[in-house]
């Protein structure tokens, strides 16, 4: 059985409030806009929705390819909380455009990281990132994570979930959905330590081993997760991305050293068990959402995609 799934996390901070306001324009987002507004040249595929069809329809038709646009347009005050959910909206209708083009298969799963859905100023998110399958709503907002579906996928069933993940049953893969906490992203003990928490409460409610594990993870280096991942579950777990060079899916003839806001740190990965995958594709998403006549940054850090044959 094959499924796909993808991962995209907001940038948001650690309000207790878990409205739009937690995530509009935040630091890092106006960085990695910026970064990119350093070059005039288009780059992003932006590809026809449809927002009268659920989101998982495949909309036929070319892309547009736009630039990003002109420097400082993410600061704070330049943009409302109902125009930045719009555009957050239009980059979740994206990432499933992206994904079936990808790996033409509609996405059976979306994960917003960083992102409360079941907050009444997100309700409308349902429309465009899918139905919600599960909110996992700590205290900050930053911690939060929402699980959306769409049309007849795969069935889904959520797991377990702690502080900084969520586990999901997505067909037959046992999915693990994580934003490291920062204070031991870089700790190779504490990671450790972090994955093998989570191993125990994935076996703990008999669902199978974890397939997969994919997010945010903030790591030192690039090798970081697959080694602390293998060592902690005892199993051999391989990058899904091969390379040093990123190269999104809906970025045109344009690759990054990094999946952060400078495009210097591949902090989003996806690793896989070698014992459980048969095949699997990964892609990276943008940052970028269109607005006027280009795109701007809606968070810090590119999504992740993948296609599963378990």
């Amino acid at each position: 059985m094959a499924v796909v799934l993808a991962y995209q996390s907001l940038n948001s901070n650690s309000s207790s409030s878990h409205g739009v306001k937690a995530s509009n324009s935040q630091p890092f987002t106006r960085m990695a806009h910026n970064h990119s507004a350093q070059s005039s040249e288009p780059w992003k595929l932006d590809y026809p929705i449809a927002k009268s069809a659920m989101p998982d329809v495949p909309i036929h038709g070319p892309a547009q390819l736009l630039p990003t646009e002109s420097m400082d347009y993410m600061d704070k005050g330049q943009h409302g909380d109902t125009e930045f959910l719009t555009m957050v909206e239009g980059m979740a209708r994206q990432i499933y455009q992206v994904a079936f083009r990808s790996f033409n298969k509609a996405c059976d799963l979306l994960v917003l990281g960083e992102l409360d859905s079941s907050h009444p100023e997100w309700s409308t998110m349902q429309s465009h990132a899918g139905s919600l399958f599960h909110s996992s709503a700590p205290n900050k907002a930053c911690n939060c994570f929402s699980v959306h579906s769409a049309g007849s996928g795969a069935k889904n069933e959520k797991i377990a979930e702690g502080t900084g993940w969520v586990a999901v049953k997505c067909g037959n893969v046992v999915a693990v959905f994580v934003h490291v906490p920062n204070a031991i992203a870089k700790d190779e003990s504490a990671a450790i330590l972090f994955y093998q928490k989570i191993n125990n409460a994935v076996l703990g409610a008999g669902k199978g081993a974890i397939d997969i594990i994919m997010g945010d993870t903030n790591q030192a280096k690039a090798s970081f997760t697959p080694n602390v991942v293998s060592r902690a579950l005892g199993m051999v777990f391989k990058d899904a991305h091969a390379g040093d060079t990123i190269r999104p899916a809906d970025a045109f003839n344009t690759s990054f050293g990094g999946t952060n806001a400078t495009a210097s740190k591949k902090y989003d990965v996806a690793v896989y068990n070698t014992a459980s995958i048969k095949k699997i594709k990964m892609d990276y998403l943008s940052q970028f959402s269109s607005v006027g006549k280009g795109v701007a940054a809606v968070t810090d850090h590119m999504g992740v995609g993948v296609y599963i044959e378990k």
